[in-house]
Protein backbone atom coordinates (compact mmCIF):
# COMPACT_ATOMS: atom_id res chain seq x y z
CA UNK A 1 0.00 0.00 0.00
CA UNK A 2 1.48 3.41 -1.23
CA UNK A 3 0.63 5.67 2.03
CA UNK A 4 1.87 9.08 -0.12
CA UNK A 5 2.21 9.83 -3.54
CA UNK A 6 5.39 11.02 -4.60
CA UNK A 7 4.98 12.17 -8.45
CA UNK A 8 8.16 13.54 -10.61
CA UNK A 9 7.39 15.04 -13.93
CA UNK A 10 10.84 14.93 -16.41
CA UNK A 11 10.51 17.19 -19.75
CA UNK A 12 13.04 16.32 -22.17
CA UNK A 13 15.29 17.92 -24.80
CA UNK A 14 13.94 21.97 -25.56
CA UNK A 15 10.11 21.61 -25.36
CA UNK A 16 10.07 19.42 -22.46
CA UNK A 17 11.95 22.18 -20.88
CA UNK A 18 9.86 24.62 -21.73
CA UNK A 19 6.86 22.68 -20.61
CA UNK A 20 8.17 22.14 -17.22
CA UNK A 21 8.63 25.76 -16.68
CA UNK A 22 5.28 26.59 -18.07
CA UNK A 23 3.86 24.09 -15.30
CA UNK A 24 5.79 25.35 -12.57
CA UNK A 25 4.35 29.17 -13.58
CA UNK A 26 0.78 28.06 -13.91
CA UNK A 27 0.88 26.14 -10.85
CA UNK A 28 0.70 22.78 -12.35
CA UNK A 29 0.87 20.07 -8.80
CA UNK A 30 1.17 22.76 -6.39
CA UNK A 31 -0.81 21.50 -3.78
CA UNK A 32 0.70 17.77 -4.22
CA UNK A 33 4.00 15.85 -3.70
CA UNK A 34 5.29 16.77 -7.33
CA UNK A 35 9.16 17.54 -8.40
CA UNK A 36 10.05 18.13 -11.89
CA UNK A 37 13.06 17.72 -13.91
CA UNK A 38 14.81 19.08 -17.16
CA UNK A 39 16.60 16.93 -19.68
CA UNK A 40 18.64 18.01 -22.00
CA UNK A 41 21.84 18.50 -24.19
CA UNK A 42 21.33 22.25 -24.49
CA UNK A 43 23.44 23.91 -21.59
CA UNK A 44 21.93 27.32 -22.09
CA UNK A 45 18.08 25.56 -22.03
CA UNK A 46 19.15 24.29 -18.79
CA UNK A 47 19.81 26.94 -17.49
CA UNK A 48 16.56 28.87 -17.87
CA UNK A 49 15.15 26.20 -16.47
CA UNK A 50 12.86 26.69 -13.62
CA UNK A 51 13.14 22.76 -12.71
CA UNK A 52 13.94 21.67 -8.92
CA UNK A 53 16.80 19.35 -11.01
CA UNK A 54 18.04 19.90 -14.62
CA UNK A 55 20.37 17.18 -15.90
CA UNK A 56 22.42 17.51 -18.28
CA UNK A 57 22.98 14.63 -21.27
CA UNK A 58 26.74 14.27 -21.81
CA UNK A 59 27.97 11.12 -23.62
CA UNK A 60 29.11 9.23 -20.13
CA UNK A 61 25.86 7.96 -19.88
CA UNK A 62 26.55 5.86 -16.69
CA UNK A 63 26.84 9.44 -15.29
CA UNK A 64 23.62 10.69 -16.63
CA UNK A 65 21.72 6.79 -15.53
CA UNK A 66 23.02 8.44 -12.14
CA UNK A 67 21.73 11.27 -12.33
CA UNK A 68 18.26 10.08 -13.28
CA UNK A 69 18.20 7.93 -10.38
CA UNK A 70 18.83 10.41 -8.05
CA UNK A 71 16.33 12.41 -9.22
CA UNK A 72 13.62 10.01 -10.06
CA UNK A 73 14.51 7.71 -6.41
CA UNK A 74 11.08 7.73 -4.27
CA UNK A 75 8.98 8.22 -7.34
CA UNK A 76 5.55 6.00 -7.58
CA UNK A 77 4.99 7.75 -10.61
CA UNK A 78 6.69 9.12 -13.58
CA UNK A 79 5.45 11.69 -16.03
CA UNK A 80 7.78 12.17 -19.87
CA UNK A 81 6.65 15.03 -21.55
CA UNK A 82 8.69 15.35 -24.78
CA UNK A 83 9.13 15.38 -28.47
CA UNK A 84 10.00 11.38 -29.94
CA UNK A 85 12.33 13.19 -32.53
CA UNK A 86 14.92 14.54 -30.46
CA UNK A 87 18.36 13.46 -29.51
CA UNK A 88 17.54 14.12 -25.77
CA UNK A 89 14.69 11.94 -25.97
CA UNK A 90 16.42 9.36 -27.68
CA UNK A 91 19.19 8.90 -25.09
CA UNK A 92 17.03 9.79 -22.05
CA UNK A 93 13.83 7.70 -22.63
CA UNK A 94 15.79 4.04 -22.03
CA UNK A 95 17.48 5.21 -18.77
CA UNK A 96 13.99 6.51 -17.47
CA UNK A 97 11.87 3.57 -18.10
CA UNK A 98 14.91 1.37 -16.58
CA UNK A 99 14.75 3.46 -13.49
CA UNK A 100 10.95 3.50 -13.16
CA UNK A 101 10.77 -0.34 -13.26
CA UNK A 102 13.93 -0.27 -10.82
CA UNK A 103 11.46 1.64 -8.66
CA UNK A 104 8.33 -0.05 -9.48
CA UNK A 105 6.92 3.39 -10.45
CA UNK A 106 3.94 3.83 -12.83
CA UNK A 107 5.21 6.00 -16.09
CA UNK A 108 3.08 8.44 -18.10
CA UNK A 109 4.19 9.95 -21.62
CA UNK A 110 2.81 12.70 -23.18
CA UNK A 111 5.03 12.74 -26.63
CA UNK A 112 4.85 14.25 -29.90
CA UNK A 113 5.15 12.48 -32.93
CA UNK A 114 7.35 14.59 -35.29
CA UNK A 115 5.81 16.64 -38.52
CA UNK A 116 5.56 14.90 -42.05
CA UNK A 117 7.97 17.94 -42.90
CA UNK A 118 10.92 17.13 -40.58
CA UNK A 119 13.87 15.64 -41.32
CA UNK A 120 14.64 11.80 -42.09
CA UNK A 121 16.93 11.60 -39.05
CA UNK A 122 14.26 12.96 -36.78
CA UNK A 123 11.79 10.53 -37.88
CA UNK A 124 14.61 7.77 -37.36
CA UNK A 125 14.51 8.81 -34.03
CA UNK A 126 11.25 9.13 -33.07
CA UNK A 127 10.65 5.40 -34.41
CA UNK A 128 13.51 4.27 -32.45
CA UNK A 129 12.42 6.14 -28.76
CA UNK A 130 8.48 4.89 -29.36
CA UNK A 131 9.76 1.41 -29.23
CA UNK A 132 11.49 2.20 -26.04
CA UNK A 133 7.83 3.85 -24.59
CA UNK A 134 5.45 0.92 -25.97
CA UNK A 135 5.35 -0.78 -22.00
CA UNK A 136 5.03 2.34 -20.26
CA UNK A 137 1.80 1.94 -18.41
CA UNK A 138 0.01 5.11 -19.72
CA UNK A 139 1.06 6.20 -23.44
CA UNK A 140 -0.50 9.32 -25.20
CA UNK A 141 1.29 9.90 -29.18
CA UNK A 142 0.06 12.84 -30.83
CA UNK A 143 1.29 13.67 -34.31
CA UNK A 144 2.64 17.18 -34.79
CA UNK A 145 -0.38 18.06 -37.14
CA UNK A 146 -2.81 18.01 -35.06
CA UNK A 147 -1.40 20.93 -33.29
CA UNK A 148 -1.89 23.22 -36.85
CA UNK A 149 -5.60 23.00 -35.89
CA UNK A 150 -4.79 25.47 -33.04
CA UNK A 151 -3.04 28.26 -35.05
CA UNK A 152 -5.68 28.01 -38.26
CA UNK A 153 -6.21 31.45 -38.49
CA UNK A 154 -2.00 31.85 -39.56
CA UNK A 155 -1.28 31.24 -43.12
CA UNK A 156 2.39 30.21 -41.92
CA UNK A 157 4.05 28.35 -38.64
CA UNK A 158 7.10 27.33 -37.55
CA UNK A 159 7.90 24.30 -36.05
CA UNK A 160 8.82 25.57 -33.11
CA UNK A 161 5.41 27.44 -32.56
CA UNK A 162 4.14 23.88 -33.75
CA UNK A 163 6.25 22.11 -30.75
CA UNK A 164 4.73 25.85 -28.07
CA UNK A 165 1.57 24.83 -29.05
CA UNK A 166 1.87 20.84 -28.22
CA UNK A 167 3.70 21.72 -25.03
CA UNK A 168 0.61 23.74 -23.36
CA UNK A 169 -1.37 21.24 -24.64
CA UNK A 170 0.39 18.22 -23.13
CA UNK A 171 0.61 20.92 -19.51
CA UNK A 172 -2.86 20.66 -19.79
CA UNK A 173 -2.58 16.70 -20.20
CA UNK A 174 -0.22 16.32 -17.27
CA UNK A 175 -2.78 18.36 -14.86
CA UNK A 176 -5.88 16.35 -16.07
CA UNK A 177 -3.92 13.60 -14.04
CA UNK A 178 -2.75 15.30 -11.79
CA UNK A 179 -6.58 16.51 -10.88
CA UNK A 180 -7.98 13.27 -11.17
CA UNK A 181 -6.40 12.83 -7.66
CA UNK A 182 -8.31 13.73 -4.38
CA UNK A 183 -6.85 14.75 -1.58
CA UNK A 184 -4.94 11.76 -0.33
CA UNK A 185 -5.85 9.30 -3.29
CA UNK A 186 -2.67 7.46 -3.87
CA UNK A 187 -4.47 4.63 -6.08
CA UNK A 188 -2.03 3.57 -9.16
CA UNK A 189 -4.55 2.39 -11.00
CA UNK A 190 -5.69 5.53 -12.08
CA UNK A 191 -2.78 6.30 -13.85
CA UNK A 192 -2.87 2.95 -16.05
CA UNK A 193 -4.48 3.89 -19.26
CA UNK A 194 -2.29 1.59 -22.18
CA UNK A 195 -2.39 3.56 -25.16
CA UNK A 196 -4.73 6.40 -24.38
CA UNK A 197 -6.02 9.70 -25.40
CA UNK A 198 -7.08 12.56 -23.65
CA UNK A 199 -9.27 15.67 -24.53
CA UNK A 200 -10.91 18.36 -22.99
CA UNK A 201 -13.10 21.79 -23.34
CA UNK A 202 -14.95 24.54 -21.69
CA UNK A 203 -18.53 25.49 -21.87
CA UNK A 204 -21.77 27.31 -20.16
CA UNK A 205 -23.43 23.80 -19.61
CA UNK A 206 -21.97 20.31 -18.44
CA UNK A 207 -23.15 18.79 -21.98
CA UNK A 208 -21.49 22.02 -24.02
CA UNK A 209 -18.17 21.17 -22.50
CA UNK A 210 -18.39 17.84 -22.78
CA UNK A 211 -19.36 18.37 -26.37
CA UNK A 212 -15.86 20.92 -26.81
CA UNK A 213 -14.06 18.06 -25.13
CA UNK A 214 -15.30 15.01 -27.47
CA UNK A 215 -13.89 17.08 -30.40
CA UNK A 216 -10.79 18.12 -28.74
CA UNK A 217 -8.09 17.87 -31.72
CA UNK A 218 -6.01 15.13 -29.74
CA UNK A 219 -9.28 12.97 -30.19
CA UNK A 220 -9.73 10.42 -33.28
CA UNK A 221 -12.92 10.78 -34.53
CA UNK A 222 -13.70 7.03 -33.50
CA UNK A 223 -11.81 7.40 -30.47
CA UNK A 224 -14.81 6.87 -28.05
CA UNK A 225 -16.46 4.51 -30.36
CA UNK A 226 -13.28 1.57 -29.65
CA UNK A 227 -12.97 3.08 -26.34
CA UNK A 228 -12.41 0.08 -23.50
CA UNK A 229 -12.61 2.43 -20.54
CA UNK A 230 -13.30 6.37 -20.41
CA UNK A 231 -13.44 9.15 -17.50
CA UNK A 232 -14.60 12.18 -17.50
CA UNK A 233 -14.04 14.86 -14.85
CA UNK A 234 -16.43 17.93 -14.34
CA UNK A 235 -15.39 21.10 -12.89
CA UNK A 236 -16.88 24.22 -12.24
CA UNK A 237 -16.88 27.28 -9.72
CA UNK A 238 -20.54 26.61 -8.93
CA UNK A 239 -22.73 23.55 -8.42
CA UNK A 240 -23.88 21.56 -11.02
CA UNK A 241 -27.43 20.32 -11.05
CA UNK A 242 -27.52 16.84 -11.29
CA UNK A 243 -29.28 16.67 -14.75
CA UNK A 244 -26.85 18.93 -16.13
CA UNK A 245 -24.55 15.95 -14.74
CA UNK A 246 -26.33 13.31 -16.44
CA UNK A 247 -27.09 14.34 -19.42
CA UNK A 248 -22.88 14.81 -19.89
CA UNK A 249 -22.79 11.26 -18.86
CA UNK A 250 -25.10 9.95 -21.30
CA UNK A 251 -23.72 11.92 -24.18
CA UNK A 252 -20.54 10.21 -23.46
CA UNK A 253 -22.12 6.42 -22.85
CA UNK A 254 -24.24 6.57 -26.20
CA UNK A 255 -20.74 6.67 -27.53
CA UNK A 256 -19.02 4.34 -26.32
CA UNK A 257 -18.99 0.72 -26.23
CA UNK A 258 -21.76 -0.82 -23.79
CA UNK A 259 -19.00 -3.12 -21.97
CA UNK A 260 -16.56 -0.24 -21.88
CA UNK A 261 -15.68 0.89 -18.11
CA UNK A 262 -16.95 4.40 -17.57
CA UNK A 263 -15.65 7.07 -14.76
CA UNK A 264 -17.19 9.88 -14.05
CA UNK A 265 -15.93 12.46 -11.40
CA UNK A 266 -17.24 16.49 -10.20
CA UNK A 267 -15.19 18.66 -8.81
CA UNK A 268 -15.81 22.26 -7.36
CA UNK A 269 -13.21 24.89 -8.56
CA UNK A 270 -14.11 28.22 -7.94
CA UNK A 271 -11.38 30.22 -9.99
CA UNK A 272 -13.46 28.44 -13.16
CA UNK A 273 -16.62 30.96 -12.15
CA UNK A 274 -19.49 30.10 -14.29
CA UNK A 275 -17.61 28.17 -16.74
CA UNK A 276 -17.71 24.58 -16.34
CA UNK A 277 -14.53 22.37 -17.47
CA UNK A 278 -14.45 18.62 -18.88
CA UNK A 279 -11.52 16.33 -19.50
CA UNK A 280 -11.28 12.92 -20.94
CA UNK A 281 -9.15 9.96 -21.15
CA UNK A 282 -9.63 7.16 -22.26
CA UNK A 283 -8.19 4.04 -23.73
CA UNK A 284 -7.96 2.93 -26.88
CA UNK A 285 -8.13 -0.69 -28.49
Amino acid sequence: MVKDLNIKIVGLGDGGARAISKMIATGIGKNKSVEFLAVGKDENILLTSEAQKNIFLNRDLTTVYKNLADGLDGANVIFIVAGLAGNAARAAVPLITTCAKNLNAVTVAFVCRPAIIENIPRKMNATHTLEKLRNVDTLFVVPAEKFLVFRLNQPQISLDELFEVADDVFCQGVKIFLDMLLDGDTNLALFKWGNAAFGYGEGSTALDAVKNAVNFPTLEADDLSGATGIFLRLASGKTLPLKSIDAANNFIQKQIPPDAGFFSQEEKVHALGEKVFASIILTRK
